[in-house]
């Protein structure tokens, strides 16, 4: 509990928010104030501190449309983004740390990454161009790919797709898609995509699944013959 007059936001919880204001920020889109405190696991009423801690250095504005980080903003956002997917990472390909589990691990051991150790850790990893859950992680400039925007839910009858990104990262989530063999690069065939917002029916190697609507509308995807 933080004593009277002193400040309870700290550098951890400024990180986390500029994390989760910067990956709802891609695009150029404004961030919603209660899924950017969702995203960053902050409570509210710490967010809106944060929030105020935020703008006076110049890294936020609070705009009609929503949050939006300025270009320094931006630029720390991207770094702290970096050192949470090279974290997670670490924690897959090297700790062996299941893939559901790595990004809240993440979210504690990415704040003890110092630039020296940010540099061994991304040639130990052999320069990953992508998270466990194949979100593209930011170079050292702060400049990253952009992401995919095609949703498996959006794949008519007979698409053929290889997936690319979880855009969810909320452990039991993970661990259902795990289950059914939902992973990054895994190719997926939609063979029925029932009406009215029905589920999909997948074929995922030799098995089949219905999936509904909105949990493909989490699954980033590209052309199967895509690079």
């Amino acid at each position: 509990m933080s004593r009277p007059g002193e400040n309870p936001v700290t550098d951890e919880i400024l990180e986390d928010c500029l994390q989760a204001l910067y990956r709802l920020g891609k695009g150029g889109a404004a961030a919603e104030a209660r899924r950017a405190a969702e995203l960053a696991q902050v409570e509210p009423s710490l967010f809106g501190a944060a929030v105020r801690e935020l703008v006076s250095r110049g890294l936020l504005s609070e705009t009609q449309d929503g949050l939006r980080l300025t270009g320094e903003g931006e630029r720390q956002g991207a770094a702290v983004v970096r050192r949470h997917r090279l974290s997670e990472r670490l924690l897959t390909d090297i700790l062996g740390i299941p893939w559901e589990r790595a990004h809240e691990e993440a979210m504690r051991f990415e704040h003890t990454l110092r630039p020296e150790a940010e540099a061994r850790l991304e040639r130990l990893l052999n320069h990953p161009d992508t998270c466990p859950h194949g979100a593209p992680i930011p170079d050292a400039s702060g400049g990253a790919p952009a992401a995919p925007t095609r949703t498996l839910d959006t794949i008519p009858a007979g698409g053929r797709v290889r997936i690319q990104q979880i855009s969810e990262e909320e452990t039991a989530f993970l661990r259902y898609l795990a289950s059914l063999g939902l992973l990054p690069e895994v190719e997926v065939r939609v063979e029925e995509v029932a009406p009215f917002g029905g589920p999909l029916l997948l074929q995922v190697g030799t098995a089949r699944y219905a999936l509904g609507r909105d949990v493909a509308a989490k699954i980033l995807v590209r052309d199967e013959a895509a690079p």
